[in-house]
């Protein structure tokens, strides 16, 4: 393939139209991080929202020929840079992903393994959660459970604090060879995640943003870390990168009627913008832009 200006980044997951989780909300990532984001539906979900939580009404699943199609259109089409894998419904297709991958030239991986909701509800069964240990994991760049979920794939009761995070991540990178990247949510007041890599646990923490509650956080939390490895980062940088910009993304996050917030993934393209709008109406040349 030629030449393309911009890093190209696949999306492998669910189509959520209301667009706050799944492929729509990692392409809007991977747009305002500057990169070309493409993306390949596992499944196309439709959400309710009851009472501060997001129910999941109706859930059709993508045919293993449908996803197959899409993955080897994209193989064919893009020089892609890095990926992610969302959600996968069944285990049939987590085989397809797994033998697509295989035939990639070791492009970055990055798995969210999106297998409970945020209130610990189950979106899965066993023989996903094996698929996605046994066959996805080895062929990772990082992994990104959040603490429920990490507790879950290692085998834990429960990860409460520092202490169990270390601990699942540590099970994990040990038992499946990709590095762990625990995400804590709020412990004693501290936004903390916890990396098991090679080098052994490193700590990233971040201020705590005082709001509603938000969809779509982790979502875009490993779709930002996908674009900044797709941009040469080192696996670090890329995890300090993405956790500045979905601070960003919190800090201009609207808020619906019944009080759920909605990530603002237009912040940085939005700024760009307006620079160049006002730069355009003034008449002055694009290298004043940072004047406005």
């Amino acid at each position: 393939m030629g030449h393309f200006p911009y890093p190209v980044c696949v999306a492998i997951g669910t189509i959520d139209g209301a667009g706050s989780t799944g492929v729509l909300a990692d392409i809007k990532v991977f747009m305002a991080l500057s990169c070309y984001g493409a993306a390949a539906a596992t499944s196309v979900i439709t959400q309710r929202r009851e009472a501060a939580l997001c129910r999941v009404q109706v859930c059709m699943q993508t045919s293993a020929e449908q996803l197959r199609a899409q993955l080897e259109t994209l193989a064919s089409s893009l020089p892609i840079r890095a990926v992610k894998i969302g959600y996968i419904p069944e285990a049939h297709l987590i085989a397809v992903v797994e033998q697509w991958l295989r035939a990639q030239s070791r492009v970055p991986v990055v798995i969210d393994p999106i297998i409970l909701t945020s209130q610990g509800v189950p979106l899965t069964n066993p023989a996903v959660i094996r698929g996605l240990c046994e066959q996805l994991l080895p062929l990772g760049t990082l992994a990104t459970p959040n603490r429920l979920e990490a507790a879950m794939l290692a085998g834990m009761d429960e990860c409460l604090d520092i202490a169990d995070m270390e601990e699942a991540a540590t099970r994990l990178r040990a038992r499946y060879g990709c590095p762990i990247l625990v995400t804590g949510g709020g412990i004693g007041g501290r936004h903390i995640d916890l990396l098991a890599a090679l080098d052994g646990i490193s700590h990233f923490e971040s201020p705590t943003v005082p709001r509603s509650k938000i969809a779509g956080t982790g979502c875009a939390h490993s779709a930002a870390i996908t674009a900044c490895l797709a941009k040469g980062d080192s696996l670090r940088e890329a995890i300090l990168g993405a956790k500045a910009y979905v601070q960003g993304a919190l800090r201009g996050a609207p808020t619906l009627p019944d009080g759920q917030g909605l990530l603002w993934h237009g912040f940085t393209v939005r700024d760009e913008a307006l620079a160049e709008v006002s730069a355009t109406d003034f008449g002055l040349p694009s290298s004043t832009h940072a004047a406005f």
